[in-house]
């Protein structure tokens, strides 16, 4: 495996072209020159892919868009994605106040520029959707994927045919009620999911707590106008919560739910809904009193953990 960093590359570029560049100011770049220093950047890697037959798989990262002064700048042009004729395109996502806070530590920025919560949420959208267009008109598969998406379990989803899951299980109330069981399944049952699937696991991308506070949790002192998030966001944060544990369902083959609790669970009922609506079969551990509006959308119900791990075993070996 080989990991290309376009970003990188495109430096270097400009180094072996004695380009006067400035990192904060990179992409004050006029447009057509970074477009021939991506270009250029990206013909090194067809080069080292070349040269390097043994190795079967390259990794290159390179943004969709970037966001800079009020300007939406492209990334990579879909000529130069179709000249590599990639298999696949993945969207790294993460938590929003990482990428803030991470844009916040970089020298370009500071707390005049700084993208805000609602510009990075933004920004986020644009680059899934880019890609996704990307994707769709090559006709290549699109996968999200969480930044803390567990390292050897990513690799199982390009180097083995394993299975996708996606785990669901009422996160809120295992929180505030069953702390033991959340460690339980964020633990031995998470690790023995990964032995046997890709497993995508709604916990690595946290982003309702800063929903709920209504404001940035950090150790610097952010000014106001920073610090708070606006309604506008918070709701945005909301729906993009819903519609990325969608797309992790949409990628998986099936869903695996713990539902080891008596309190509702609307997040779980919605994703085991969801998942029936999209022809995903859905194995759950359910011990409380059963009702056919829950039986029917599942394809099996157990009484205990331990019988629901049998069943998905079974399945992995299909």
């Amino acid at each position: 495996m080989m990991i290309h960093d376009l970003g990188e590359l495109i430096k270097r570029q400009a180094e072996r072209h004695q380009m006067q560049v400035v990192d904060e100011r990179f992409l004050d770049i006029d447009k057509h020159q970074l477009r021939l220093l991506c270009t250029s950047a990206l013909q090194t890697v067809e080069m080292d892919i070349l040269r390097h037959p043994e190795i079967e798989h390259h990794f290159i990262a390179v943004h969709a868009t970037f966001r800079w002064k009020g300007r939406l700048i492209q990334g990579i042009s879909y000529a130069d994605v179709l000249a590599l004729k990639p298999d696949a395109l993945i969207n790294v996502v993460n938590d929003v106040q990482t990428i803030f806070e991470n844009n916040r530590r970089n020298p370009k920025w500071d707390d005049s520029t700084v993208p805000t919560t609602q510009e990075t949420l933004d920004w986020m959208l644009e680059e899934e959707f880019v890609t996704g267009i990307l994707a769709e008109v090559m006709n290549v598969p699109m996968f999200i994927i969480a930044r803390r998406h567990t390292p050897g379990n990513l690799a199982d989803l390009f180097f083995t045919d394993k299975k996708r899951i996606y785990l669901s299980y009422p996160i809120t109330a295992v929180q505030d009620e069953q702390p033991e069981m959340l460690d339980q399944i964020q633990g031995p049952i998470l690790s023995r999911l990964e032995e046997l699937f890709v497993v995508f696991n709604p916990l690595t991308i946290e982003d309702m707590p800063l929903a709920e506070k209504g404001t940035m949790v950090s150790t610097d002192d952010l000014p106001q106008n920073i610090s708070q998030i606006t309604d506008r966001a918070i709701d945005q944060i909301k729906k993009r919560t819903v519609e990325r544990d969608y797309q992790f369902i949409d990628q998986s083959d099936a869903v695996v739910v713990f539902y080891l609790t008596e309190k509702l669970s609307p997040g779980v009922i919605s994703e085991v809904l969801y998942a029936h609506r999209n022809q995903k079969p859905v194995f759950m551990v359910f011990s409380g009193k059963r009702s056919p509006f829950l039986e029917v959308p599942t394809t099996e119900i157990h009484n205990t953990p331990e019988a629901l791990m049998e069943s998905v075993v079974r399945f992995a070996q299909k």
